[in-house]
Parts: structure tokens; sequence; C-alpha cells
């Protein structure tokens, strides 16, 4: 068992120590994580007691991990993916199971989970067409979500799922869930949690994950939202992170042009980042960052999205 792996996860079960302050601080941290005495005179705030409690906590959690087939990344691993290390909170431990390879290759395609046949069709055709190239990325969840990553009830080679539970999905994830996440493993996919092995979802955990597919996300396509759907978590990530956000847009569609379920894409697409800061409920759209805004409606512009998500990859490395 790698001892610094055991030694963040304990860590960063402190009370009062997150995600956002293990980052600020990664260089002190990973210098002194080795050595207690060292770590918590650097951090004279910190309960030392609380911290040696949690190996024990932490030891037994790497070992449900171990046991369940599961890899644990920490965020001073190399293999930690860089995406994911530019929100303001990376999760100080991932874990994964299937193709690593996907990381670095992941686009998310989201939406509601109460699609409409119109917002599934759109999504299916998304999916196939960027499935060729590219990991998509989301919650494997009901609605557009499960019809971005399949076909005739077959899910698309090396997605990546994001799970709202610890990835002993039989017992921590909705049916759908479990079903599409089996599916992913076989076709060479990845499914990744920030939650330890049995941790079940709840109505907390699917925003918290949301900031993780927007993390690993060389770009987003919207596909279907209300304006007070969920999808404006993941938005609301993805908007600090200066990458390629894609809206779809169904043009001289009744059901687009005047349904509630795709208020977010029509205002996204009219007022730009004004519509996304009144999506994610910001008071200005001074403070977000896209690369570029690309409206999606025809096979031109799929081909448009994907080549300014290699510039943008070739400009950054």
């Amino acid at each position: 068992m790698d001892s610094l792996t055991n030694n963040i996860l304990a860590f960063s079960k402190i009370k009062g120590i997150g995600p956002a302050f293990i980052k600020k601080n990664l260089i002190q941290i990973h210098e002194f994580l080795g050595s207690a005495d060292s770590l918590f005179n650097h951090f004279p705030k910190i309960d030392r007691s609380e911290f040696e409690y949690n190996l024990n906590i932490s030891e037994a959690i790497l070992e449900d991990a171990e046991k369940f087939g599961i890899t644990v990344i920490s965020i001073l691993d190399d293999i930690y993916p860089k995406n994911l290390f530019e929100i303001k909170d990376p999760p100080p431990v991932i874990f994964v199971r299937g193709n690593l390879k996907n990381l670095d290759k992941c686009i998310a395609i989201i939406g509601t989970r109460k699609s409409t046949p119109l917002g599934q069709k759109i999504a299916s055709k998304i999916g196939e067409y960027f499935s060729h190239n590219w990991s998509i990325c989301n919650g494997l969840v009901e609605g557009i979500d499960k019809y971005s990553i399949t076909h005739d009830n077959e899910v698309y080679p090396s997605v990546t799922g994001v799970l709202s539970g610890g990835l002993n999905f039989s017992k921590t994830s909705s049916k759908v869930t479990q079903e599409l996440a089996e599916k992913v493993l076989s076709k060479d996919g990845l499914i990744l949690s920030e939650f330890e092995p049995n941790q079940k979802e709840d109505q907390f955990s699917g925003s918290k994950a949301s900031r993780i597919q927007a993390g690993l996300s060389s770009a987003l396509m919207l596909v279907q939202s209300s304006l007070d759907g969920g999808s404006k978590y993941t938005i609301k990530a993805f908007s600090e992170l200066n990458r390629v956000l894609g809206i779809v847009e169904y043009k001289g569609n009744t059901e687009f042009e005047t349904s509630d379920s795709f208020e977010a894409n029509r205002l996204i697409i009219l007022e730009k980042e004004n519509g996304v800061a009144k999506m994610i409920q910001s008071k200005t759209s001074q403070n977000l960052k896209f690369k570029e805004i690309i409206k999606i409606s025809k096979r031109e512009e799929y081909q448009y999205l994907e080549k300014a998500i290699r510039r943008q990859n070739s400009l950054f490395g």
C-alpha cells in the first residue's frame, strides 16, 4: 500500500481541510507529508490527533479499493489528470477503474435527466460523432448523459463516467448508473469517483461530481437544459477554465424554440457569456472564462468545435 496516498487521504479527512486548501498548499504538503512532526510544525493549527486517527480509516478505504480492483490516484501522483488539477478544488484522491488513457482525451456531453425525444436524438447524434476520437465524459445517469454514450442500448467505446457514489456501484449507485457503468467497463471505458468505494450517492454528491466532469474535459457540450437544471453545476465549474463550450441549437424546431427544457440553450446562444452568468446565477459575466462559445447545429459545426479543441490542447500542452 502506498503510504503517501494513505497519508494524503487521511490529511484530506481532517475537519476544515478541503480540496482547495490542499491545492493551495500542495508544495508544502508534498514536502512534509512523509514526516508528521514536520507537517504539523508547518501547519500548527491543524489537529494532529485527528490525522493519526484518520490513518486507520484511510488504510481501510485503500484496502477496500484494492479488493474491488480500484486504482487510487493522489494529487501528488504524476498520472493525476492535468486538466482536473486546473479546477479550484481538485479532489486530493480519485478512485478509478478501467482504461486510464481515457483521462487524457475527455470531452463532456451533458444535459437534463428529463430529456425529450428531440434531446435524446441530438445527444445520440453528437455522441456518435465525437466517440470516434474522444472519450465522452458525463455522470452516467438517465437522460442526455445516457443517450450521448449509447446507440441501440450499446455503449460507445472509451467512455469516461464520473460517478456520484463510490465505485462499488452495485451498492452505491442508481440502477441506470449501475447498468451503464458495467457496459462502460466492458467497452474499454473508465469510471471514476472522488468518493470512497462504498459511499452511496446522495442529494449533494451529484453537484460535487459535476466539477470533476468539467475539470477532466477539454470541451463541454450542452445538449438540453432548462435554466434551473443540474447542468448549471457542471457549467459553473467549466466557466472558470478557459476552454471550449458548445451549445446545441435546433433552429426552426418549435420545441427547441419554445420549450423550457431548452431555455438555457437559447439563452446562452443569444447572450453568450451573459447567458451563462444568468444560468449559473452569477452577478456578472466578467469573471467567466471560455476559449470560445460555439453553436452546434450541423456537422460542419461539430468539426469546427473539434478543431477548436485541438487548437486549444496544442497551445496548452
